[in-house]
């Protein structure tokens, strides 16, 4: 399976979210940014979102789906929670990346799997030889 791009996607995401984290706990006044943050930071999961849909098509992977969605809405939930006034924005920034970060070493686990392995991880029969 290949999720280069889901990967690629996924990074970027994360060191924009790096870069606003860092903004905004050296600004005073961080309302504006952190409205505008927020809505970076949603669209690019968008993309991400997106991205997975589109290079995991056509494979039975439900239990693997399950985990990218929980993960994506987890990130989803922070990156919007980031524009309401008053927000931890360094409890925020934590949590997306403690669910971003392995996401990222689960998707190149993906794409180092063979066919056999993830089969296995999925509940799938493997095909018997002759």
């Amino acid at each position: 399976m290949r999720t280069l791009a889901t990967q690629m996607r996924l990074r970027r995401l994360l060191r924009t979210q790096a870069e606003y984290h860092r903004r905004l706990l050296q600004e005073e006044r961080w309302a504006p940014l952190a409205t505008a943050a927020s809505s970076r930071l949603l669209q690019q999961l968008e993309e991400v979102r997106t991205s997975w849909n589109r290079e995991s098509q056509g494979l039975e992977l439900a239990g693997l789906r399950a985990y990218v969605s929980r993960s994506l809405a987890a990130m989803q939930a922070a990156a919007g929670a980031l524009a309401r006034p008053g927000a931890d924005v360094a409890g925020l920034g934590a949590g997306f990346r403690e669910v971003g970060l392995p996401l990222v070493f689960f998707l190149r686990g993906l794409d180092d799997s063979e066919a056999p392995v993830l089969a296995e991880l999925t509940g799938q029969a493997l095909p018997r030889s002759a």
